[in-house]
């Protein structure tokens, strides 16, 4: 099965829920994901996925152009 390429939505969706992860490690000290605890990855997830789908329901219900 080839690999799924990601709509420009997706890319950009999937990018912006990276800059939320990114502020949870923030908030959390940590950037080593190796470090984290069980909870905290489990938190880094669902962070990551909880936002992807957040941004990528707000681009397409708002009509947002995918440039």
């Amino acid at each position: 099965m080839a690999p799924k390429t990601l709509s420009a939505h997706e890319l950009f969706a999937l990018n912006e829920a990276g800059d939320v992860a990114g502020a949870y490690l923030e908030s959390i000290g940590k950037f080593d994901l190796t470090t984290l605890s069980e909870g905290e990855w489990a938190e880094f997830l669902n962070t990551i996925l909880n936002s992807y789908g957040e941004k990528m329901r707000a681009r397409l219900l708002n009509h947002v152009a995918p440039f």
